[in-house]
């Protein structure tokens, strides 16, 4: 397959993999980096393949065309975070329902999980939450997401509200041993868009899982759901597994920064979902 051979590192990343063009026009905007495209676009292609070598185990974290692409690009600054609240969801969204609307959207549903799971080959049961990860990504017909053809035919209005809801949440690595500061979220996520540690929503979750934590309205006040939950192991929830996550996600910022430089690391666990599914998964 043409993307493990890009990156023997995350075999299972598919066309996420390859190369795709940044924005100078929003480097230019929010300053820093370069400003010639000829040169921007070689530093671009630079990064891009540094990346790759370090996921493939070629280069190490600190690799030296890898740090100086990314401050040439100007995508290295500090790690940010999320200033904006969380938005209230009308309806709890189940998996279950998230599952149709990708079996409806996706022919080849059973090979593209490994985008999430991490696992090549077919799963003779799936996973509800992993299949419900694949609506907010780029797997549909002709690269669509499927949770964007269902939004825009759905009567229920409540629902595609919630789901819209859902796809601003941020995935996390979430353990019910989780340090309580944290919120027991593995991740470095802001207060307002994770449930407090004695929230009643942790009772019906599992020891340690991925998933995306939302608002619901309710008439005794706004509650707590999660969406696309799929349980890990314990030792996959650990502090170790975490910083190393972190790290690996940091990578991804930086990438996603080539066309917004404003991203922050929330940005990142909503539009990267299946990456930190898959990096977690594949840490025993």
């Amino acid at each position: 397959m043409i993307p493990t051979l890009l990156n023997a590192g995350d075999p299972c990343s598919q066309d996420e993999a390859l190369f795709t063009a940044g924005s100078l026009d929003n480097c230019r905007r929010y300053g820093g980096g370069i400003t010639d495209p000829l040169r921007w676009e070689h530093e671009e292609r630079r990064f891009h393949q540094s990346m790759l070598g370090v996921l493939a185990g070629i280069r190490s974290w600190d690799d030296a065309d890898l740090l100086d692409s990314a401050r040439l690009l100007g995508i290295d600054g500090p790690r940010h975070h999320d200033a904006r609240p969380g938005r209230l969801a009308d309806a709890v969204v189940n998996d279950e329902l998230l599952c149709d609307v990708v079996e409806d959207a996706v022919p080849e549903l059973m090979m593209l999980l490994e985008r999430v799971t991490g696992v090549e080959g077919m799963p003779a049961r799936p996973p509800i939450g992993a299949v419900a990860v694949l609506g907010f990504i780029h797997c549909g017909i002709e690269g669509t997401r499927p949770i964007d053809g269902w939004m825009d035919d759905e009567t229920d209005r409540a629902l595609v509200q919630a789901v819209r809801v859902i796809d601003d949440a941020p995935m996390s690595l979430w353990s019910q041993s989780a340090a309580p500061e944290l919120g027991r979220s593995f991740l470095p996520v802001v207060p307002s868009l994770r449930p407090c540690p004695d929230d009643a929503v942790w009772a019906s979750l599992p020891e340690a899982f991925l998933g995306r934590p939302y608002r619901v309205s309710a008439p005794s006040g706004p509650r707590w759901a999660f969406s696309c939950v799929v349980p890990v192991t314990t030792r996959q929830a650990r502090r170790h597994v975490a910083s190393a996550l972190t790290r690996r996600l940091t990578l991804e910022l930086w990438d996603l920064r080539r066309t917004e430089r404003r991203s922050t690391f929330e940005d990142v666990l909503r539009h990267r979902p299946e990456v930190v599914c898959r990096s977690a998964l594949e840490m025993e």
